[in-house]
């Protein structure tokens, strides 16, 4: 059986004991559309939203990344927030951003204290990711350490010491995707995910993207992933599922569990 640790902010349970907390994310590229684009994912009724700063055009800009933080915030109410900056390696767009600044950004954005979740990349230098994570949690932010693998899908073994890892240099979530190539590797992907979840004392987020990974964005939670990513407007990663419809399938198995 599976130790599944739902995720939790500032004293809110997000997700429940069967189903995974919902979270879409925020693509939006500019200042002026970031209320419209945001009030627009807010009605589709997600548990978390994810702001994508690497799709900003003005991240190069403190103040515009902060003002944006800000009306984010406001706008969001009681709506859980994490604030990601996907490197291109991983599956961000292309910001030209070096680890220093990289840095200088998630901090503050933790300093905000407009989010919820930092998501920090685990193959960030250890000295930065450090100090991200002891200044996020020196503002009562959680930190998401996450590791994204585009070019397959790792080793069980693999899979479990990249969570391990995560926890051990402090994460409050731990996250692995991975892209896989057949089924076998969809199946990997979740024996590990319910290994790491017996032997882990964090919550996991764990997914296999594309066609081949679905049933891991709508069943992951059985396994232990406390969190899967929907697809809204637009969406963040290859194989996400409309939020309309993963609701519909959850809402579904519940009928059949009566």
């Amino acid at each position: 059986m599976t130790n599944f640790r739902p995720l939790s902010a500032r004293g809110r349970r997000l997700g429940n004991d069967r189903e995974p907390a919902v979270c879409l994310s925020l693509m939006t590229a500019d200042l002026t559309t970031i209320d419209s684009d945001l009030n627009a994912l807010l009605a589709m009724g997600p548990d978390v939203i994810e702001w994508r700063v690497d799709h900003f055009r003005g991240i190069n800009s403190a103040d515009e990344v902060l003002a944006a933080a800000m009306r984010l915030r406001a706008a969001a109410g009681e709506r859980s927030l994490i604030f990601t900056l996907r490197s291109e390696k991983e599956g961000g767009a292309k910001t030209g951003l070096k680890p220093d600044a990289v840095e200088k950004l998630l901090s503050m954005a933790a300093k905000s204290k407009s989010f919820e979740f930092i998501d920090i990349e685990l193959s960030l230098p250890p000295v930065i990711v450090k100090t991200i994570i002891d200044t996020a949690h020196q503002n009562d932010v959680q930190v998401i350490v996450s590791s994204h693998h585009f070019d397959g899908t790792p080793s069980e073994d693999e899979i479990v010491g990249l969570l391990s890892r995560a926890v051990e240099v402090g994460a409050d979530v731990a996250k692995v995707a991975v892209m896989p190539d057949t089924m076998t590797d969809v199946i990997r992907l979740l024996s590990a995910t319910e290994r790491a979840s017996r032997q882990l004392p964090v919550p996991l987020i764990t997914m296999a993207m594309g066609s081949l990974g679905v049933v891991t964005r709508v069943f992951g939670s059985l396994f232990g992933s406390a969190l899967t990513f929907a697809a809204g407007e637009k969406s963040s990663a290859p194989g996400q599922i409309p939020i309309e419809t993963l609701r519909e399938i959850f809402e579904t198995v519940r009928q059949l569990e009566k």
